[in-house]
């Protein structure tokens, strides 16, 4: 473990431990609609304050501000992402609070801002020379040539999609990534890569606050982030496949959501009693920590699985 990664799990645990006291005493409730399918099952989280994505982003920034290899590009990159998909997230929370019904962005608007991002991204990374156009597929290997940049804007467009539909239960978004980013920082230090850990010190914080009966959510801005924050390190790293395997229940859960929506409007019926899979659980009767521990044991045997076969 590189001795820099004690201070920085300390420092942003407690910036953003300390930014959500603050925040909360500040806030205190908020206008927050739920959405009228999910009103029998979660109708005491009226008026739960999404705050805490801006807490965790916050605190991991404020502490990568200590961090001596800041500027390398495998911690300032994922923060950049970490940052600016978080602004799109926070954009669709506020509108979100001011609906009636919670509805935010449209979806080809929150669409075209994300392609918007990821494009940014893209674009910073192609300059500084740090994409690897060749796709490594365990024993195989694909040269993509110009094709790799489509192919990187997807792979962002879907962990940012698949992070934001799995935030649905107190705990569950966050708990399920923390797997992800341990692998991350495995994966760097195998590589030689710099790598931050910020991000998990601030998520571990997010998570007491998160825990249920959560006191916060972490809101479009929160899922947004982690998504793009975890897709940019992959990218930068090669291990794009690596990573999509370890995020295996962020797959299930879009997968769910894209099958009902595909069958409703194709079939004129539902696949599932509502989608995504962990409120399909929820309606069935399942208690809501019960659903968030499995799914989080489940996450984190795709990351154990992912490592095991990762070069």
């Amino acid at each position: 473990m590189p001795s820099r990664y004690p201070m920085l799990l300390l420092s942003s645990f407690l910036a953003t431990f300390v930014l959500s006291k603050v925040l909360l005493s500040v806030i205190g409730q908020s206008k927050v609609a739920i959405k009228p399918e999910l009103l029998g099952t979660q109708a005491e989280k009226q008026g739960t304050p999404v705050i805490g994505g801006i807490a965790f982003c916050m605190g991991t920034l404020l502490a990568s501000f200590l961090d001596p290899a800041l500027l390398e590009s495998g911690v300032v990159h994922p923060l950049l992402a970490l940052l600016l998909f978080a602004l799109i997230g926070f954009i669709d929370d506020r509108m979100k609070s001011r609906s009636s019904n919670g509805d935010g962005l449209s979806s080809l608007l929150k669409l075209a801002l994300q392609c918007a991002a990821a494009m940014v991204m893209l674009l910073l990374l192609y300059n500084g020379n740090l994409l690897d156009t060749y796709l490594d597929i365990g024993p195989f290997g694909l040269e993509l040539g110009v094709w790799y940049y489509g192919f990187a804007c997807m792979y962002l467009l879907y962990f940012v999609n698949a992070v934001n539909i799995t935030d649905g239960l107190d705990a569950l978004a966050a708990g399920s990534a923390m797997p992800l980013l341990a692998l991350l920082l495995l994966l760097a230090h195998r590589s030689g890569i710099s790598a931050s850990p910020a991000l998990s010190g601030s998520l571990l914080a997010f998570l007491v606050f998160n825990k249920k009966p959560a006191k916060y959510f972490m809101g479009d801005c929160g899922s947004h982030a982690l998504g793009g924050y975890i897709a940019v390190s992959a990218l930068l790293m090669g291990y794009e496949v690596v990573m999509f395997l370890a995020g295996g229940l962020f797959l299930v859960e879009l997968a769910t959501s894209l099958i009902q929506i595909i069958s409703i409007r194709r079939f004129g019926r539902k696949v599932f009693t509502i989608a995504p899979l962990h409120h399909a659980y929820e309606q069935k009767g399942v208690a809501e920590g019960r659903i968030v521990s499995s799914f989080i044991l489940v996450s984190w045997a795709f990351a154990l699985l992912s490592l095991l076969i990762s070069r």
